[in-house]
C-alpha cells in the first residue's frame, strides 16, 4: 500500500507544468552557462556569439521576473510575415528582428536540461514548444526546419504545421557550408 501511494504521489508531482524541466549535471558541462549572456529586460545577448534574443517567446510577456502566459502558434508564413510586424513595431527599441537560422536556435539550447532544453535563468518561463526557423528545406517549398525545445530536435516541419517564434537579431555568427549556400 505504501509503494502505490509513494507511486501516485511522484505521477502527480511529475504531472505539474512548473515541475516539468529537469536539468542534471552529472559530468556534463553547461552549453549556456548564464555568464555567457548579458540581459537587458526583454532582450538576451548572446556574448559568445553576439546574438540578441527576444527572452519570451512572441505572446508571452517579460513580467521583470520571468516570461509569463502561453506562447502563440503560427504557420510558417505567418511567422515569417511576424517579422515585419515586429520589426514596425520597433520590439526593444529595434527594427532589424528576423527569423533565426537552425543553428543559431541550437545555440541557445541547454544540454543539461529538457523541457524545455533551455538556461532558465537567462530565459525563464521558455515554452517547450517547437520552434520555427526561417531555413526551408532544400528542393521543397513545402517544409522548413523546426527546433524542438522539449527534446532538442530539429526537423523539416510541413510549413502548414503550427510553431512558436522567437525572434534574433544581429549575426548571422553561423554560416552555412558551400553545399547549401545558393
Amino acid at each position: 500500500m505504501l509503494k502505490q501511494m509513494l507511486a501516485l504521489v511522484i505521477i502527480t508531482l511529475l504531472s505539474f507544468p512548473s515541475w516539468a524541466e529537469t536539468c542534471r549535471t552529472n559530468g556534463l558541462a553547461a552549453s549556456t552557462p548564464a555568464s555567457r549572456f548579458a540581459t537587458a529586460g526583454v532582450t538576451v545577448t548572446d556574448k559568445e556569439t553576439t546574438l540578441s534574443w527576444m527572452r519570451c517567446a512572441i505572446g508571452q510577456s517579460w513580467d521583470g521576473k520571468t516570461c509569463t502566459g502561453e506562447p502563440q502558434k503560427f504557420d510558417w508564413q505567418n511567422a515569417m510575415a511576424l517579422v515585419a510586424e515586429t520589426n514596425a513595431q520597433g520590439y526593444a527599441g529595434h527594427s532589424d528582428w528576423r527569423m533565426p537560422l537552425v543553428p543559431e536556435l541550437a545555440s541557445i539550447v541547454e544540454r543539461q536540461c529538457f523541457n524545455p532544453r533551455m538556461n532558465n535563468v537567462i530565459f525563464p518561463g521558455a515554452p517547450s514548444e517547437v520552434f520555427w526557423s526561417s531555413m526551408e528545406k532544400m528542393g521543397t517549398t513545402d517544409f522548413a526546419y523546426t527546433l524542438d525545445f522539449g527534446g532538442g530536435q530539429a526537423v523539416a516541419s510541413a510549413k502548414t504545421k503550427i510553431g512558436a517564434v522567437r525572434l534574433v537579431r544581429g549575426g548571422p555568427w553561423w554560416e552555412p557550408p558551400i553545399s547549401m549556400q545558393q
